[in-house]
Parts: C-alpha cells; structure tokens; sequence
C-alpha cells in the first residue's frame, strides 16, 4: 500500500465514519485484532479495491490509525452552496 493510498484510507475513514473518534480505542483495536485472527483471504470495499495478501495487514495497519487521526470538518452552509455555485470549466 502506497503512503497515499493509506493517507487516502486514513482520511475518507475520518469523513465515512466521524463516529471513529468517539470510539473506544481498545475494544476498536480488539476488533481488528479479531479480523486479524479470522485471516481473511479477502476483505471487499465499497470504495477501495479488494485487499489480498500483505495488503490484509496495511488495511487494518491504517485503519487503526483513523481514530487517531485529525477529525474531518466539512464546509457550512454557505461555504457548500457558494462551492456550488462556482462556475465550472468544461475541459477539466
């Protein structure tokens, strides 16, 4: 897993799930542990590719770390409806 791929998981895991930072980090970290010791051949996302292999173990490496790591804080109201306002070049 490359450090932006693990960067990228770590932060839409803050966005998905802002519940990860109310968590009980030692029953979360059990439950990885538990995952672990299933030794899946495969864990399917709905927003990454399939982890196999030595990525098994990065997955749940990163997805440690997202309690830890800096709580995501969306746009408000008006910052969202001023983004979508901003006009947009149709040759991006």
């Amino acid at each position: 897993m490359t450090p932006d791929l693990r960067d990228g998981q770590v932060v839409w895991a803050t966005i998905d799930s802002p519940w990860l930072h109310k968590v009980n980090k030692e029953t979360f970290a059990g439950e990885l542990a538990r995952i672990r010791q299933m030794a899946p051949k495969l864990i399917l996302s709905s927003h990454l590719p399939a982890a196999t292999g030595l990525f098994m173990d990065r997955f749940l490496d990163a997805l440690a770390t997202a309690p830890a790591a800096q709580p995501f804080v969306g746009p408000n109201q008006a910052a969202l409806e001023q983004m979508l306002k901003a006009p947009t070049d149709a040759n991006d």
